[in-house]
């Protein structure tokens, strides 16, 4: 059973409804992270391999702890 299948689109579905329940774009989030707005857009669809380093600036973007954003269970 492979544990991690699909962790790119799980993070990205995580991100997407934290983002919207903050009522965030993904126009405003891209422009508190200093990023393409395009490219949150990948995040979101899971076609983006995501680093640390951004995965925690999302985190803080969003005003929750990382580990947030590993929690399918939404």
């Amino acid at each position: 059973m492979d544990l991690n299948k699909d962790i790119e689109k799980k993070f990205g579905a995580k991100l997407a409804y934290i983002r919207k329940s903050k009522r965030l774009s993904q126009m405003k989030l891209a422009e508190i992270v200093n990023m393409n707005f395009n490219y949150i857009g990948q995040i979101e669809r899971g076609e983006a391999n995501v680093t640390i380093k951004t995965m925690k600036l999302l985190a803080n973007a969003l005003g929750v702890e990382l580990n947030v954003l590993f929690d399918f269970k939404f």
